[in-house]
């Protein structure tokens, strides 16, 4: 018995308290959209099927983007505000093996990333651009994501992967022609053929690797990064390099949920991403559970009920098995 498609939610809201241990910076500057943006669409899209991917994989994903040219997001004043704040926060730094130098949860840091990354304006824009309703990721852990340049320049700033996340920006706050090495890059291509290019080679073929050219600090690459593979080359000369990454949510929650758990559980601390896990996944079965009520046909049919209620708490009972299992992880990523 299947339930209508397109399950439309609600935004989940930021949590009203902060994580123990989590302070907003005592100065910042405060956003100010009206200042600090400057939006301006990409010149070009590319699809999924344009990467190589089949009519079935694409009809799973809330949309059919892949990635985009360079967007315009913020102004001059914006950039400056933002570079300012990252800053701040490098005080936070921590690494992993994907990332050796980067920051977690800057929206319970900074007002100032959380008011970006929340700010409904650049919200529907995004939507705009991508064809579906978008709201904030639902974990604010995956709002405003920086990455710094590595101690270590023969470290990449981030390795070959495919995002723990389904939709997302990556935003160049560093000026991008300053720059020697560092590029953003991705690959013309499906994960599955990556996956096997890196399994048997040391990196992906050059002539199959797309490095976009970011005119200038403030603007961002939008990506649907769980089927985009991706990463952030070696600096060839030490240098200031910041990016921001926000996620998104589509508020059609019919899709399968492409956040990976596994990578989270090793990067971030438990007592902030076992209730963002819980509160997420929650809010995917709330709204499936709503629709449910709404849509339910009258039936004798108890095969058909029961199908139905257990696909509305499948997210749930997945947060309940994550949560208690206690094993190690690994991150998922590819090659250098």
């Amino acid at each position: 018995m299947a339930l209508a498609d397109g399950i439309r939610a609600a935004p989940i809201a930021f949590p009203q308290t902060s994580p123990p241990g989590y302070h907003y910076l005592p100065e910042e500057p405060t956003y100010n959209p009206a200042q600090h943006l400057s939006l301006k669409k990409p010149s070009r899209i590319y699809r999924l099927s344009d990467l190589g991917y089949d009519k079935t994989l694409v009809a799973n994903c809330p949309t059919d983007v892949a990635i985009t040219d360079p967007i315009r997001l913020l102004s001059e004043s914006g950039v400056a505000a933002l570079r300012e704040v990252s800053l701040n926060l490098r005080q936070y730094k921590q690494r992993c093996d994907r990332i050796p130098n980067m920051v977690r949860g800057a929206a319970y840091r900074s007002r100032f990333i959380r008011d970006l990354c929340l700010c409904p304006i650049v919200t529907e824009f995004l939507s705009e651009i991508v064809g579906t309703p978008l709201a904030p990721h639902s974990m604010p852990l995956h709002l405003g994501h920086l990455n710094f340049a590595p101690e270590n320049i023969s470290e990449a700033v981030d390795r070959w992967h495919i995002d723990t996340i389904s939709l997302d920006y990556v935003l160049m706050v560093s000026e991008p022609s300053a720059l020697e090495g560092g590029k953003f890059q991705y690959f013309n291509g499906t994960q599955a053929e990556a996956a096997v290019i890196l399994n048997h080679a040391q990196d992906l073929p050059p002539e199959r690797v797309v490095s976009p050219t970011f005119p200038d600090a403030g603007y961002a690459i939008f990506q649907q990064g769980s089927m985009v593979v991706h990463r952030a080359t070696r600096l060839l000369r030490q240098a200031e390099r910041i990016t921001l990454v926000n996620g998104y949510v589509p508020l059609d929650t019919s899709f399968p949920d492409q956040s990976r758990f596994a990578d989270m559980k090793v990067v971030d601390e438990h007592s902030v991403l076992l209730p963002e896990w819980a509160r997420h996944k929650a809010w995917l079965s709330r709204n499936k559970l709503d629709t449910l009520i709404e849509e339910l046909p009258f039936t004798s049919d108890r095969a058909a009920i029961c199908a139905a209620l257990r696909e509305a708490i499948a997210d749930v009972e997945a947060a309940i098995s994550d949560i208690e299992d206690t094993s190690e992880s690994k991150m998922l990523y590819y090659g250098r």
